[in-house]
């Protein structure tokens, strides 16, 4: 197994065994920064948190960047990117909802849906030799959208409650709104995929 490789023009295009790369360096920091972040929001300190979200979020789209600049595509990095996102929507949904920052409603909406993938995809591993579908691109959208308005809401808190901090906080909530009825439609395309490798 090799272990490390930082690609090549000889390298193989397709996902490796690889474990230790920059993308999965990425994925695993943005996991581990998780815990500060849970402790910043419940504690108020939401001027650091949205310093850490930023970087959370920059990580997200880095490591897919780089895993193909690079050609550091491993196996090991398909399955830890999807858990890095359900993690930090479980993870920052709890703390917002603890800060009164977030409706309870569009956290249970949101978990409702993150446990209908899991169940999608308990379903094709179940089916040996069953190919899990890739995330759509209409995912890939929603998940972006959920996290700008997850960074909205942290602005509209530190901005206070001015004006712009009114406007901003109802734009976040209306973002969130949006992009989880798109993860909703998303999940459906999923289990459609699901249903059609299981045939």
């Amino acid at each position: 197994m090799r272990v490390f490789d930082i690609g090549g023009p000889d390298a193989p295009r397709t996902a490796s065994d690889r474990v230790l790369t920059v993308p999965n360096a990425l994925s695993l920091a943005r996991l581990a920064v998780l815990p500060l972040l849970y402790v910043d929001l419940t504690a108020g300190r939401t001027g650091r948190a949205l310093l850490v979200m930023l970087l959370v979020t920059a990580s997200d789209w880095f490591d897919g960047y780089l895993a193909r600049v690079l050609d550091q595509r491993s196996r090991l990095g398909e399955v830890l990117d999807p858990i890095g996102d359900r993690a930090v929507f479980l993870v920052v949904g709890v703390a917002l909802v603890i800060a009164e920052l977030l409706p309870l409603w569009m956290l249970v909406v949101l978990l409702a849906r993150e446990l209908a993938v899991v169940l999608v995809g308990a379903v094709l591993l179940v089916r040996r030799g069953t190919r899990i579908p890739e995330t759509s691109r209409l995912g890939k959208v929603a998940t972006s959208g959920l996290m700008l308005s997850i960074l909205g809401l942290l602005l509209a808190d530190v901005l206070g409650a001015a004006t712009a901090g009114a406007w901003l906080r109802a734009a976040a909530l209306g973002g969130l709104g949006i992009n989880l009825a798109l993860t909703y439609l998303a999940t459906v395309g999923y289990a459609r995929a699901a249903l059609s490798a299981r045939r």
